[in-house]
């Protein structure tokens, strides 16, 4: 991980640090993880920011190992 200091502006922290608290998460990871989601919407404008959050959460849970594979049978 890298070390930089950033200048934002007061109302950004306070928004941030509100969202941090709300989300149980530190100022500077919630700063990593709404930059990662707001990168993402930049780079697919056409997901929504759900859409994001879901496959980031499927991506987790794939790489743990909690996802089996879809038998089309059993549909």
């Amino acid at each position: 991980m890298v070390r930089k200091t950033i200048m934002i502006d007061e109302d950004l922290a306070r928004d941030l640090d509100h969202f941090a608290r709300k989300e149980q998460r530190d100022f500077s990871g919630a700063m990593r993880y709404a930059l990662k989601i707001g990168l993402l919407a930049i780079e697919n404008p056409e997901l929504t920011i759900q859409e994001i959050k879901d496959i980031l959460e499927a991506m987790v849970d794939y790489e743990m190992g909690n996802v089996s594979e879809l038998n089309l049978k059993d549909l």
